[in-house]
């Protein structure tokens, strides 16, 4: 590695000549021992060094060129510093600021780039072979303390590493799958056009967001309370309602913001008094019109994120606390929500009811130590399992997967982990392509354990520093649902007894309108009781 870095450090006021000298002696001392920190006694070949320096109407400008160790943008920092102290003291001029004039490195990354690769504060980027040369812009003083320089690195070969790991299909391994069972299933087509003529569901303005009537909303709840009964209450998971509204900080912390083509986002408005917005309402009035433009210029910048992963407060929850890995270990903590829907920015082509940009999910999470917390995933990947087998009656298969809350954080592994799986996907495979994707199959829910990630995110650690781990785990009963309508149709007296138990002897009735629903019947088989088996008309 190479910092090869030229800047000019700011002064308050002009050098005297009688300060010259001194100064010299300073920069002398700063190379002979502040460069020396922290650089090993074999590695001092690569120690910063000051190639040249003189004095300006404004300034000090400096040439400093180093190794990998005290890299050149570190030491800068350290000649400021001294610089600002011992000028200060004797001639009462301050080092106000570091203006970066040129900045360029030189490294090697793991493997060849397979595209162009795009950066940040880069004018200029070059590779030959695994050599990279790289010529820094819009480099200030902020950049320099904050550590840009060592970031950009490492993003740098991150998203190498990532074209060659293009999303979770590269460590898919299916790990178990159920026996056949396509011949069993009840619809042969995607369920969505039928539940849209039976007035089950009617599509909402808007891409990917459904209005849910009476009774796929009671098929819907029955789920919800089934994985609670099956799942969360014999593992000991305790409800909680977690926010939807998620400052930005909190979605940082969580590496969210590595997918914000995936997210939706809140602007509130600039104020709360309507005068300030009533150009705008007088608009809308008058023109019967939407007018987008003036809008924009009414919201502050985005401060929120809709809720992507819901898990994101579980972990805020804990930041900078300082838990106990004995009591975590007898007793772990773990919650369930279901406080409304989770939004992901699917786009604008969705057409079915299995992929949405808006839907449910019970989100669990968990704190304890490592052997625990994998050993609580696959409780409730067994339990999981187990509903959509025995009682769903569909077929299955569980993947282990890369692990997708890295994904989501921007961040890559070169290989999967020969010590436990950190993900497990399930999948329902269908008889037929969704609607929305080319897909005759469809992943229902995810199982994770992530190490230390967060707790390190979101600096919250053991009190003697033994290791801590968290796991999530999202079952979405928008998905379940689709998938059981697929296998046990749409006539209730042939859905299982588990499900039926949570409904009542009848699904609710769908409001009948003149025009609408399409298919005019309203809930299908509704009205007949367990066992009828009589037609409506």
């Amino acid at each position: 590695m190479k910092f090869d870095l030229k800047a000019v450090l700011k002064l308050t006021r002009q050098i005297p000549e009688d300060a010259k000298d001194f100064i010299a002696d300073l920069i002398a001392k700063v190379e002979e021992k502040e460069f020396l920190k922290g650089c090993p006694a074999d590695k001092r070949e690569e120690a910063p060094r000051i190639v040249d320096w003189k004095i300006l109407d404004d300034g000090i400008w400096v040439h400093i060129m180093s190794g990998r160790y005290v890299r050149s943008h570190v030491a800068i920092l350290r000649l400021k510093n001294v610089l600002a102290a011992n000028l200060g003291r004797k001639y009462k001029i301050g080092v106000k600021d570091i203006e970066v004039q040129e900045f360029k490195i030189e490294t090697e990354v793991s493997e060849e780039p397979l595209e162009p690769v795009r950066l940040p504060f880069v004018k200029e980027l070059r590779f030959d072979g695994k050599k990279v040369y790289l010529e820094l812009e819009d480099i200030d003083e902020k950049a320099l303390r904050d550590n840009y320089i060592d970031r950009l690195l490492r993003r740098l070969e991150e998203k190498i590493i990532a074209q060659r790991i293009r999303g979770k299909a590269e460590f898919v391994r299916t790990v178990r799958r159920s026996e056949p069972r396509l011949h069993k299933y009840k619809l042969r087509s995607d369920p969505t056009e039928e539940a849209v003529r039976l007035g089950w569901v009617k599509e909402y303005p808007g891409a990917g967001v459904w209005q849910l009537l009476p009774p796929f909303t009671a098929l819907i709840r029955a789920i919800e309370q089934l994985v609670i009964d099956r799942i969360a209450k014999p593992l000991g998971f305790i409800e909680v309602i977690f926010p939807r509204l998620i400052p930005l900080d909190v979605e940082k912390r969580k590496g969210q913001l590595a997918i914000p083509h995936e997210m939706l986002f809140v602007c509130p408005p600039i104020s709360r008094n309507v005068e300030d917005f009533e150009d705008f309402i007088d608009l809308v009035e008058i023109t019967d019109e939407i007018p987008v433009d003036l809008l924009k210029e009414k919201l502050r910048p985005p401060l929120y994120a809709l809720s992507y992963a819901q898990c994101e407060p579980f972990y805020e929850l804990f930041r900078n606390e300082i838990v106990d890995a004995s009591e975590l270990e007898k007793n772990p903590i773990k919650f369930f929500d279901r406080n409304g829907p989770t939004w992901r920015w699917e786009g604008g082509g969705l057409k079915g009811l299995e992929r949405l940009n808006e839907f449910h999910r019970i989100e669990f999470t968990w704190l304890t130590t490592p052997e625990k917390c994998i050993e609580i995933r696959d409780q409730v990947l067994e339990r999981a399992v187990e509903i959509i087998d025995k009682i769903f009656d569909l077929e299955w298969r569980v993947d282990a997967t890369t692990a997708v809350y890295l994904e989501h954080a921007g961040k890559v592994e070169k290989e999967e982990s020969t010590e436990f799986v950190k993900t497990y996907d399930l999948t329902v495979i269908l008889p037929f392509q969704t609607k929305s994707r080319p897909e005759a199959e469809l992943e229902i829910s995810s199982f994770h354990v992530h190490t230390d990630f967060y707790a390190k995110r979101f600096r919250f650690r053991d009190r003697a520093n033994r290791p801590i781990w968290t796991g999530c785990a999202g079952i979405g009963p928008s998905r379940w649902a689709y998938v059981f309508l697929t296998r046990w149709g749409f006539e209730f007296n042939e859905w299982p007894d588990e499900i039926k138990k949570y409904i009542g002897d009848e699904l609710p009735e769908v409001p009948k309108l003149i025009t609408w629903p399409p298919g005019g019947r309203g809930n299908a088989g509704g009205r007949r009781g367990k066992g009828s088996k009589d037609k409506e008309p």
